[in-house]
């Protein structure tokens, strides 16, 4: 199951699992993160179709973690959901690059209302695409494993049962902000929503629940699982009634 969640490394000496594949635009193969750039796994496609110089050196993007990266410019560009800063492969997870929102700290339980500043947010969230390749769909996914990262949500759901969203808040008050959750899809929307109201210390009030995407309200007596208009990175609206 765990294998589900990543790719083995294609590099034949390697073969490791990796949860943030790196996909190679030039051979079309997936490898973990120390044989991600070309040169690491001795990419034939790309020496068959000459070696990268300075005449399309405009094509590598820069690494947000100039502090000890070595290679400080990448052809391929990962951009963090936390920091929204781009980087290279060696510094794309929020360790690597020390990300300045990794210690956010998760809201107390004493406050009526939710602290902005301590959940982890993102605005202007969409399913991330590789820069450097048209490979959306592999893109798309990558894009879910970061969000699987940071998610927020109860630990005994296993990660089979898991949906991941982002939560947006409507209360008129202009907060766009967006928070990434998981959720049971075994659990009736209704129960979801009591959770989020919960985790976000939204006062009471009468809620919907809206997909953002398609700006319909979903039935909350409906199992998540049998909701097939909602999938994973979905974002969903909490609007009060």
């Amino acid at each position: 199951m765990v294998e589900l969640l990543g790719s083995h490394c294609e590099y034949p000496e390697c073969n490791t699992l990796d949860f943030l594949p790196v996909y190679c635009f030039h051979c079309s193969k997936t490898f973990c993160k120390r044989h991600g750039s070309a040169p690491d796994h001795s990419c034939v496609s790309l020496l068959q179709t000459n070696s990268i110089n300075s005449s399309n050196s405009s094509s590598f993007l820069p690494c947000a973690y100039v502090d000890g990266c070595k290679s400080q410019k990448s052809p391929i560009s990962f951009t963090c959901l936390l920091c929204l800063k781009n980087f290279c492969v060696e510094h794309r997870h929020v360790d690597d690059h020390k990300c300045s929102y990794r210690s956010s700290s998760p809201p107390t339980h004493h406050s009526s209302q939710i602290n902005k500043n301590e959940i982890k947010t993102t605005e202007n969230f969409s399913k991330e695409k590789f820069i450097g390749t048209k490979n959306e769909a592999l893109a798309n996914k990558v894009a879910i494993m970061k969000l699987k990262q940071i998610a927020k949500g109860p630990t005994g759901i296993p990660m089979e049962n898991r949906l991941h969203v982002f939560v947006q808040i409507d209360d008129g008050d202009g907060n766009n902000k967006r928070y990434p959750f998981y959720l049971s899809k075994l659990w009736p929307l209704g129960k979801g929503l009591d959770y989020l109201t919960k985790e976000l210390k939204l006062l009471p009030a009468n809620r919907m629940i809206i997909l953002d995407r398609e700006q319909i309200q979903l039935d909350l007596s409906i199992t998540i699982n049998d909701l097939k208009e909602l999938h994973d990175a979905d974002v969903i609206i909490l609007k009060k009634i």
